[in-house]
């Protein structure tokens, strides 16, 4: 996608560019703190002259104009926090204070992208992986879910991915399988590794879906919630519903104290690193299209072992790839059975290299 420098075009031009129905715009423009000075360097203001030679577009006309033509912006990022020579300065460093709040606001170019939108009365196929291990505990919540899944309008199959369990939980899903193998497909697979990472992969990976949906066994996301995410899912491929736990008030023992904390953290670092807010870093509950799904296995991101859960790489990638990430209030619950099969501290700092890698990318 090529990007548009905005302080090029005449009016005609601007307008044609939205006019022109493209899927996605990157448009550069200079900050506003820089915009009239580039201008007054040149003369070119009224303060000099009865007339100027270039338009005066800032970031807000231009989110204002998109919108006109149905064009919702998916972030911006600082292109540029100078206008003096850089080359001297090794990449990584560029990267990282381009990220860096305060900064990065008064960049001397930006590059803002649009999606164009499109809602569709869709009916895409849905793929729902499930990763599932020591939830035996949990057999009336997978009927429950299973239950409420009949009602999804759409044609649908269930991916069960049981991680070796210490319990009977693979049984459990083997005879669910048969229960409900007439109201739709349902999967199961012996997980060949470890994590819910690999998991999640490994599902994904055999699933037919237009719409990919990660959904956590334990059910302490409200099932009824994460349906409505879903269903709204399929309204755009460009978009990826990130589930927000922390927007109600929540169960309680639902989160350990601790765990809040690091994911309120990690959902601040992650926000400023992509100039997007994050709600939630670390709901198990998400969902996407294949076409995201496809990007991701194209660059070899999906296929990383260094992020244990899959989160941070599908909120990293998906700024990466021009997706719009929303966030979806939902309510969250505490277990009615088993423990978390996480490790905070050792997990914690493995996603810490995640953000680090991506922090002095060109993301």
């Amino acid at each position: 996608m090529e990007s548009v420098n905005i302080w090029d075009l005449t009016q005609n031009k601007l307008h044609k560019l939205f006019k022109d129905d493209n899927e996605f715009i990157s448009i550069k423009l200079h900050g506003n703190t820089w915009e009239p000075i580039t201008r007054w360097l040149k003369l070119d203001s009224r303060i000099f002259k009865e007339t100027t030679n270039k338009a005066r577009i800032t970031l807000c006309d231009i989110e204002s104009l998109a919108e006109i033509y149905n064009y919702r912006p998916i972030r911006w990022k600082a292109k540029k926090l100078t206008p003096l020579p850089t080359k001297h300065i090794p990449p990584f460093l560029k990267n990282i204070f381009r990220k860096l709040p305060i900064i990065k606001q008064f960049a001397y170019e930006l590059e803002i992208f649009f999606y164009k939108y499109k809602e569709t009365i869709s009916n895409n196929f849905i793929s729902i992986v499930i990763p599932a291990r020591n939830e035996a505990g949990n057999k009336e919540l997978l009927i429950n879910a299973l239950n409420k899944f009949k009602n999804i309008p759409n044609k649908l199959e269930i991916i069960f991915v049981e991680g070796n369990s210490n319990d009977n939980t693979y049984k459990i899903l083997k005879d669910l399988k048969e229960k409900f193998s007439d109201s739709f497909k349902i999967f199961l697979l012996k997980q060949t590794s470890k994590g819910k990472k690999n998991a999640v992969e490994e599902g994904f990976n055999i699933s037919t879906g237009d719409t990919l949906a990660i959904i956590d066994s334990d059910f302490t996301v409200d099932i009824d919630d994460s349906i409505a995410a879903i269903m709204q899912s399929t309204k755009n491929e460009n978009i990826l519903i990130n589930c927000a736990r922390i927007t109600f008030p929540m169960e309680k023992d639902a989160m350990r104290w601790a765990n809040y904390v690091g994911n309120r953290l990690f959902a601040i670092f992650l926000s400023i690193l992509i100039n997007k807010p994050i709600s939630d870093s670390l709901c198990g509950t998400k969902v996407f299209s294949r076409k995201f799904f496809k990007l991701m296995k194209q660059n070899g991101s999906w296929d990383s072992k260094s992020d244990p859960f899959g989160d941070f790489t599908i909120i990293f990638e998906a700024a990466n790839n021009n997706i719009k990430i929303l966030n979806y209030p939902v309510r969250y619950y505490a277990r009615k059975s088993g423990v978390p099969n996480i490790s905070r501290w050792i997990d914690g700092l493995k996603l810490l290299k995640v953000c680090w890698k991506y922090m002095i990318s060109d993301i």
